[in-house]
């Protein structure tokens, strides 16, 4: 099942204050662009080089980003990309082959190469602020866990700068490796745990600049390690739950929380489908089943078999329409919005569930002359 999105991502010319030595990461960048163009069409490759090379997970993590900013040009011809469903692995395929992207496009490359290098990494969608406004757009970005703690990476905004329609290559270092307390003075996730900031701003404090949250304590660490232990669902929840505490949201902020709720329906419909037909599938083989002891009785039992074994085929047919039944139970108590009509189906389960009973009976009685006899 698919739901529509759209990802819309700017380019600033905005700059976070954050002293750097260039010289600590020359030989590292170096390195970095001399991957060989036949090694870099795919994540796993571009890691498999970057593991080969670096030793310590800091080096690693400048090396992808390195690589992304200056390999991955800014694409605005698909500022306004139309994606149905697209997974992780999707937007950096897409992107790899054309060496072109928009900001989720980076930000996944990012992600996917440190992942493979066995750093803990998310990409994380937002939204920014930037020369005193927000920005009513949705962007992209990537955080790493690194010398325990995250950092945050935006390598969207370290490649370059669109102006008039063209792309002009930049590749600075302004948004490497930066801290939480200064990513957010520009970056605002959707979910607040991934402002990774033990007293995380609501909406309204980032759009009116206030960089000293009023929220109570969160433990965004023990949050995290929790989060990643959950269900796709329990993960949307838990989301949806954190976006909905924190402050009255902005439009763009409820889009997301939307679109989350979509996400929820999409697997709560998938999950009942999948229940329906497998209820469904159980009483087709009933059916099957019912019907070989059907032809067994007007064989007059022929050959013969156990008692016991001869019972057990009836008994299969009603596990089988219990477990039927039981699956049907989970889909009328469904969260979901658009829910499935089981009453066909219980229908016949319950009518077949009947059919077997009084063979049950007949059997019993056939059974006990037999043995009289």
């Amino acid at each position: 099942m698919k739901f529509l999105a759209i990802t819309t991502c700017f380019l600033v010319c905005s700059f976070i204050s954050k002293p750097q030595s260039l010289n600590e990461y020359a030989e590292i960048d170096k390195i970095a662009l001399s991957i060989p163009s036949t090694q870099t069409n795919n994540t796993a490759d571009i890691a498999a080089y970057i593991n080969a090379h670096f030793d310590t997970d800091s080096k690693k993590v400048r090396a992808a980003y390195t690589w992304v900013a200056n390999n991955i040009k800014y694409d605005a011809a698909h500022l306004h990309r139309v994606i149905l469903n697209e997974d992780r692995e999707q937007k950096v395929t897409w992107a790899l082959e054309r060496k072109k992207g928009v900001c989720e496009n980076f930000a996944a490359i990012l992600t996917d190469i440190c992942i493979k290098c066995d750093l803990r990494s998310y990409e994380i969608e937002g939204y920014t602020r930037y020369n005193g406004s927000v920005d009513k757009s949705g962007h992209a970005w990537s955080a790493v866990f690194i010398d325990n703690n995250w950092y945050l990476y935006d390598p969207t905004w370290d490649a370059g700068f669109q102006e008039n329609g063209q792309f002009t290559g930049r590749t600075g270092t302004s948004y490497f490796q930066v801290s939480a307390s200064e990513f957010i003075q520009s970056h605002m996730p959707f979910d607040p745990m991934f402002q990774f900031l033990d007293y995380p701003l609501t909406y309204q404090e980032f759009s009116r600049g206030y960089h000293k949250s009023n929220t109570a304590y969160f433990n965004y660490r023990d949050s995290i390690n929790e989060n990643e232990k959950l269900a796709p669902l329990a993960q949307y929840e838990a989301a949806a739950k954190r976006i909905e505490r924190n402050g009255i949201p902005t439009e763009i902020v409820s889009m997301r929380l939307k679109q989350l709720r979509m996400e929820k329906e999409i697997i709560y419909q998938d999950t009942d489908a999948d229940l329906y037909n497998s209820a469904v599938n159980d009483y087709k083989e009933a059916i099957e089943n019912f019907k070989k002891f059907l032809t067994y009785r007007n064989n007059q039992f022929m050959p013969a078999r156990p008692a016991t074994e001869t019972e057990s085929m009836l008994e299969v047919i009603l596990k089988q329409v219990e477990n039927a039944n039981n699956k049907l139970k989970k889909v009328n108590q469904s969260k979901a919005t658009l829910a499935l009509n089981t009453g066909d189906v219980e229908k016949v389960l319950n009518d077949l569930s009947a059919k077997v009973k009084e063979q049950q009976i007949f059997l019993k009685n056939y059974l006990s002359t037999a043995k009289e006899k």
